[in-house]
């Protein structure tokens, strides 16, 4: 893409700056209005601004803030300067908005190294445009289905991106049939990350997302399951098979609520090691090991990013962690049937007594179609004897009421809110640790009603 002369990107840069001085001075977040008025002066500048960085690009359904954080985490930890999104705004104006602010006011970056979140339908406009190290894929699975209309057209837009970044390292998940094809017919170079058969298994396997063979259009059979459609897929017909991954997790030895302990192989030639990830659940572990994946990708020392792993922070809405009045709350993003069914298999894993909260919106940023609530696996925790109260909220609170009590729900321990900041109040009578789990904009709701009880930082810090 052809640069703004320096004048247009002085400019393009003042603006932006100033939009979102203004914004967050009277409260608001600016993460993409002031991308929208610096694109508007200058088309072209985000070449400019992203100029001479080493930017990585973190796109997929679920983990993409997680996995920034920890890649980010890892490069600042060790001594690299580097900018994050960190407010989450992952469309091609929020993007925008973090890189012409980062500049300075001629228009230069300031920083060496970029780790971006971004939308999976949004990554075709943006590499063009940043020409990224490496584009860091987490997973694919159905999510906000009236938007992407199914999890195999959510692959085509990603793969769009892939063809208009052909210099960049893909860092792919091993154990995903749908993501993994993104390698076939590229000339990228890939890093494969994954976890290995000896971790154990997780469950059945759930193909409503594996799609077809893409070589020969045969059904998957597995060796070995992680969870969803993840595992040691391979096709009987053609060969077709998982890669054996660059960076592979081959045993799982703790699981707590504090994170876990994993025995990882940092590349394909490195020794195994012991390593503490700081965050709990197994998805975080495929995070963590995407992380590595993309120190790998950026030829840095995997070194730098797994020692990192042990002192990595939650982000906002992911695992997030509230004081209220000394009782432990948790917050866990949920926005999918994979991501929930994996939340719950965290929680009913603790084997400690707590209460949850569901919120659940079906406006714009969260997909207008809530009937994926339908195919969730509620009856998991309904029916967890630790289960003491459920609470329930949002737009669709109703809806998911009563989805809940077909799980099984007692209407006794069950809680119909409306209110967020009722819904708070009750929250302090608790005696139990109690679990979060909004969508979207339910969540950004929920934080802003414990925000004066929490001290909790803004979204965007």
């Amino acid at each position: 893409m052809k640069k703004p002369n320096t004048l247009h990107a002085a400019a393009s840069v003042a603006a932006c700056k100033m939009t979102r001085f203004i914004l967050r001075k009277t409260g608001r977040g600016g993460t993409a209005i002031p991308g929208i008025v610096g694109l508007k002066v200058s088309r072209n500048i985000l070449s400019a601004v992203s100029s001479g960085m080493k930017i990585i690009v973190v796109t997929g359904t679920n983990g993409k803030t997680t996995t920034c954080n920890m890649i980010e985490h890892a490069l600042t930890s060790a001594g690299h300067d580097c900018l994050l999104n960190k407010s989450g705004a992952n469309l091609l104006h929020g993007i925008a908005s973090d890189l012409i602010c980062s500049a300075d006011w001629k228009g230069k970056a300031q920083h060496e190294y970029a780790v971006l979140e971004c939308d999976e339908a949004a990554l075709k406009q943006v590499v063009p445009y940043i020409r990224p190290k490496a584009i860091v894929v987490t997973n694919l699975f159905s999510d906000q289905v009236d938007r992407y209309g199914g999890v195999q057209n959510t692959l085509k837009e990603i793969r769009t991106g892939v063809e208009r970044s052909p210099g960049s390292v893909l860092v792919l998940n091993a154990e995903d049939p749908v993501s993994a094809s993104l390698a076939i017919d590229v000339p990228n170079k890939v890093v494969w990350y994954g976890l290995n058969e000896t971790v154990g298994t997780q469950g059945q396997v759930d193909l409503a997302d594996a799609g077809k063979c893409p070589k020969c259009g045969s059904d998957y059979t597995y060796d070995f399951h992680i969870y969803a459609q993840l595992g040691g897929f391979r096709c009987p017909q053609c060969g077709y098979k998982r890669h054996d991954p660059d960076v592979a997790v081959t045993s799982i030895t703790e699981k707590s609520a504090s994170g876990s302990v994993v025995h990882m192989r940092p590349g394909k030639k490195a020794e195994d090691q012991e390593v503490r990830i700081a965050l709990p659940a197994v998805y975080n572990i495929y995070n963590a090991a995407a992380s590595v994946a993309a120190i790998l990708a950026l030829k840095l020392p995997a070194k730098e990013a797994v020692d990192a792993l042990s002192t990595a922070r939650a982000s906002f809405g992911r695992l997030e962690a509230f004081d209220l009045q000394g009782n432990r709350l948790q917050m866990i993003l949920v926005k999918n049937p994979a991501g929930c069914n994996q939340a719950f298999t965290y929680i009913t894993g603790l084997g400690e007594d707590f209460s949850a909260v569901l919120c659940l919106n079906n406006r714009t940023g969260d997909g207008h179609d809530i009937s994926w609530i339908e195919t969730t696996d509620y009856e998991k925790l309904v029916s967890d004897p630790h289960l003491k109260k459920l609470y329930v909220g949002g737009d669709k609170a109703e809806d998911l009421y009563a989805r809940l009590q077909k799980a099984g729900a007692s209407e006794e321990t069950t809680e119909l809110f409306t209110d967020y900041k009722a819904l708070v109040e009750k929250l302090k009578e608790e005696q139990n640790p109690v679990f979060l789990l909004p969508n979207y904009t339910a969540m950004m709701e929920l934080r802003d009603a414990l925000s004066p009880d929490t001290g909790s930082r803004d979204f965007w810090e």
